[in-house]
């Protein structure tokens, strides 16, 4: 009687244990898409940086720092510290990078875009990515700065808007 060459004793045996494993181990739970919107208020405060460019055009750096209240929350999250940084040029409009950042150190990364620096100007901020439960999160929101305070002397900024409102999705 002949024996059954190698790879056919493997053909019989290798199936067998991959199933094997496939019993025992425990699946992973698969995280389910979350979509929702979220409304809010937005407070910042920080300095400015005026840049001498080119005669009455007023550009300059600036670093914001305030609390981000959500009515609805970001996933589950409703409150975060915001800190900012970006440039405004009164030509072209500014644009800026933020760290969203909740009590449990979760972080929601944010892209500003929008015109003037100034009470009744339109925003836009794109979530681009986040940490944690927040991690991959994308989304879009839109506000109005509904006062703004530019201190010439000191450098001081401070924005408010209450109506911020937005989409996200956590794939």
């Amino acid at each position: 009687m002949q024996r059954p060459k190698l790879w056919q004793r493997l053909g019989y045996v290798l199936p067998a244990a991959a199933l094997t494993l496939m019993l025992l181990l425990p699946a992973s739970p698969a995280r389910a898409a979350e979509e929702g919107t979220f409304t809010g208020t937005w407070i910042a405060s920080g300095q400015r940086q005026v840049l001498d460019f080119i005669p009455d055009r007023e550009i300059f750096t600036f670093r914001l720092q305030g609390h981000v209240n959500l009515t609805n929350n970001l996933g589950k999250v409703a409150d975060f510290w915001s800190d900012c940084t970006g440039l405004w040029d009164d030509e072209t409009g500014s644009e800026g990078r933020c760290v969203w950042r909740s009590k449990k150190g979760e972080k929601v990364f944010v892209i500003l875009r929008g015109r003037a620096l100034e009470e009744g100007i339109n925003v836009t901020a794109e979530v681009i990515g986040g940490t944690g439960s927040l991690r991959d999160v994308e989304g879009i929101a839109t506000f109005t700065w509904t006062s703004v305070f530019k201190d010439p002397d000191s450098g001081s900024l401070t924005a408010h808007t209450r109506n911020m409102e937005g989409s996200y999705r956590i794939p």
